[in-house]
């Protein structure tokens, strides 16, 4: 059985190997992106910074006493731009599960966690980016009810 937990930083080592992982999973969608091992350490001190920053949260899924995926949530975030509405929103920025659990209900029970948190939050939105290349990714979380609102596109010069 699946349970979803807070993170504590006694979890610290799990989520940097889990983190890299995703990482590591989506360099064949982005050629952008740098090698894991490079970059984890500090790019994973920047995720729970701005989590932290927004009184977010990370919370952790186990199986059977391992832990086997992560969503980080970023509690209240204010928007950018000044024709956006300008109420605080949640953002999804992060959401993982290891391969032999997908489609397993892992994933839907930490969306459905994320989401909770946001609300709790006090958000009117719950807003996450993926990959246009990450098929699977985007027929989950149109599955979940989100819709695409904007599609970035780069050409490399």
């Amino acid at each position: 059985m699946t349970t979803i937990r807070p993170y504590s930083h006694a979890d610290h080592a799990v989520l940097r190997d889990l983190v890299l992982e995703l990482h590591e999973t989506l360099r064949p969608y982005d050629a952008d992106l740098a090698a894991g091992e490079a970059i984890i350490d500090r790019y994973l001190d920047g995720l729970l910074s701005r989590v932290d920053e927004t009184g977010g949260a990370v919370y952790l899924a186990e199986d059977e006493g391992r832990v086997v995926g992560y969503v980080c949530v970023r509690g209240s975030v204010v928007p950018d731009e000044p024709d956006e509405r300008q109420d605080p929103y949640s953002f999804m920025a992060e959401l993982f599960v290891r391969p032999e659990l997908r489609r397993s209900g892992v994933g839907s029970l930490l969306v459905e966690r994320a989401e909770a948190f946001a609300r709790e939050a006090g958000a009117y939105k719950m807003e996450l980016n993926v990959l246009a290349r990450n098929a699977s990714a985007l027929r989950f979380y149109e599955g979940h009810g989100y819709a695409s609102r904007v599609v970035v596109m780069s050409k490399r010069m």
